[in-house]
């Protein structure tokens, strides 16, 4: 399913668009939702259900939330928080709003994690219920019963009819009641922009997880940036977990706002195929979903033959796009036509890209967003748009946030700094790290970065991953792991880190790196050809190298890394399988 607006539907929502833009700044997430009830019976979101899809109208929307959020007072939840863990769903957006509008406190909880994790963050965001589907009844039902501060389970899918644990249709009917009776409540209640909507807990990958609290103003804030940078989009698709800041407050809350029609991709296996089904103008990716794409068109190019061709059109295009003159919607229509008659905006986060994808499908016409981003800030400090001509570039500063490079040194690296709207008040029931990470009112990322001669800036690496030699110097292994992937182009992943061995009875620290490629892509070669060519190119790559950055130890995997939910590779667990000299896997 896929809703083509006429020209004069488009000139109406744009006008409409432009007249609530201009009621004033946002300052909660119910400044969102009561806004966007004026697009009335427009569709905004489209779901698969069994398969086929369902549209839900704003105002559809609307009732429900507040039907939701009413029946949460009627049991004593407003004000609460309250837990999400599901699959992205209409429901699950529901569920958000329903919490936050009624003054309540979300704890969207990461539904990759095990059972155990996800009960103890439940527990440690204190939420009084949760929100999930039927793939979580069984640790719902266990949490309920392992800590009673939690009163209330509600299926968002599936069919649940207990006292404790009913559905989100049984939860909607009773607030559907008390609306009748005159319960005015979750719609009276007034939200204040400093008024915490959300803890979302950080990945945890390298230590405990941490409770981002992030506040109405702090997403609100986020929203207005996104517009002003990227401009509001007919329609998006919602591909990473909503209980990522980067889906939620990127793609979803804006999408609600303007009313850019919100599809849900139903799984991972199935984007390329949503794209062409949905067309979405839009939408929030990760590193992998720029990579499946760059691999679909040019290994379709070579398959039949074109890719000769579409190289000498992306040189003939490029001279052009520098004069100002665009032919990509032309010459490169074929493509286009694979994805559903548009090339839809891409906002690639979660991650570093890489370069080469970020170049080459800028180059075909495809508008590439990276940029710079956290939980911390809502998520966004910094983007870019000129992947064509700097590809690595995190570009300039968000509308809504500022940063500085502390404490520079010699080569004008330095940690990123940051403050603004969107930037948190702290961690939640945790002074410690929130002392730790503010100093004279700028946040600490721990990140580290530079500016270029036009002030853009390029992330180095994280303070947490810094390698310091015995002969004191100082390695950002990302640094090491871009130059690899730039010089492998068949390195699908690259983690770098030091390895201390013994080299003729003394102990000596080097540098190793652990790569992932596909052994699809060295037809005829054996694994140990494959290997002992991996090594070679990789000591190739050492030459002009400074000797402490050059790679001693090369361990080649055919499987690839393992990764959290928003598929950023757990480099720990990597790092921790090569122990062992000339270890392969």
């Amino acid at each position: 399913m896929t809703i083509e607006l006429t020209k004069k539907q488009v000139k109406e929502l744009r006008a409409l668009r432009s007249k609530i833009h201009k009621i004033g700044p946002l300052g909660t997430i119910k400044d969102i939702f009561t806004r966007s009830e004026a697009f009335g019976d427009n569709v905004a979101v489209v779901e698969k259900i069994r398969k086929q899809p369902v549209a839900h109208t704003v105002r559809e929307f609307h009732e429900f939330v507040r039907e939701v959020g009413t029946g949460l007072y009627a049991l004593g939840l407003g004000g609460k928080h309250i837990a999400i863990v599901s699959e992205n769903s209409y429901n699950w957006i529901v569920a958000f709003f329903a919490i936050v509008c009624g003054g309540g406190v979300a704890v969207p909880v990461d539904k990759e994690l095990p059972d155990d994790d996800i009960s103890m963050l439940i527990s440690k965001g204190d939420a009084e219920a949760l929100f999930c589907s039927k793939t979580y009844f069984d640790v719902a039902q266990k949490h309920l019963e392992k800590d009673s501060r939690c009163q209330y389970a509600f299926a968002m899918s599936g069919k649940k009819d207990s006292d404790n644990f009913m559905t989100i249709e049984a939860l909607a009917e009773l607030g559907r009641k008390e609306l009748a009776g005159g319960n005015r409540d979750f719609i009276d209640h007034e939200v204040n922009r400093e008024d915490l909507a959300a803890i979302v807990f950080t990945s945890g990958t390298t230590g405990t997880n941490k409770g981002v609290m992030l506040t109405h103003y702090n997403f609100a804030s986020n929203v207005e940036g996104v517009l002003d940078f990227v401009g509001p989009e007919l329609s998006t698709m919602s591909i990473l977990p909503m209980n990522h800041v980067y889906e939620l407050s990127c793609s979803v809350l804006t999408a609600i706002y303007m009313n850019g029609i919100i599809y849900v991709n139903d799984s991972l296996k199935n984007i390329l195929a949503n794209i062409n089904e949905f067309k979405p103008n839009a939408m929030a990716v990760v590193p992998l979903v720029l990579e499946a794409i760059y691999n679909g068109i040019w290994s379709k190019a070579e398959a039949s033959g074109k890719a000769p061709i579409l190289r000498k059109m992306v040189k003939i295009s490029n001279k052009l796009l520098d004069h100002g003159i665009d032919i990509r919607p032309i010459v490169f229509k074929q493509i286009r036509d694979n994805f559903g008659g548009k090339f839809p905006t891409m906002s690639c986060g979660g991650a570093p890209a890489r370069a080469d994808h970020i170049k080459s499908l800028s180059e075909i016409g495809f508008r590439i967003i990276t940029g710079y981003g956290m939980t911390e800030a809502s998520p966004t400090v910094t983007l870019q748009d000129n992947g064509r001509k700097k590809p690595l570039s995190a570009g300039y500063a968000f509308p809504r946030a500022q940063f500085k490079i502390h404490d520079p040194d010699e080569e004008g690296i330095g940690e990123i700094w940051l403050k603004g709207d969107n930037v948190t008040k702290g961690y939640y029931k945790d002074e410690e790290a929130t002392a730790n990470s503010f100093e004279d009112g700028w946040f600490k990322t721990g990140d580290y970065g530079r500016l270029d001669e036009d002030g853009e800036l390029y992330i180095t690496g994280r303070k947490k991953f810094l390698i310091i030699l015995p002969n004191g110097e100082n390695i950002f292994p990302e640094t090491v792991e871009s130059h690899i992937m730039e010089s492998l182009l068949y390195a699908h992943e690259v983690v770098a880190f030091e390895q201390n061995v013994n080299i003729h009875g003394r102990d000596n620290v080097v540098m190793a790196v652990a790569i992932y490629v596909e052994k699809s892509e060295f037809p005829g070669m054996s694994e140990e050809d494959i290997i002992a060519k991996v090594k070679a190119d990789v000591s190739a790559s050492n030459k002009g190298q400074p000797s402490y950055r050059k790679i001693q130890n090369v361990y080649v995997s055919f499987k690839e890394f393992e990764k959290n939910s928003t598929r950023k590779v757990i480099r720990q667990k990597v790092i921790d399988t090569y122990t062992k000299e000339n270890q392969t896997v």
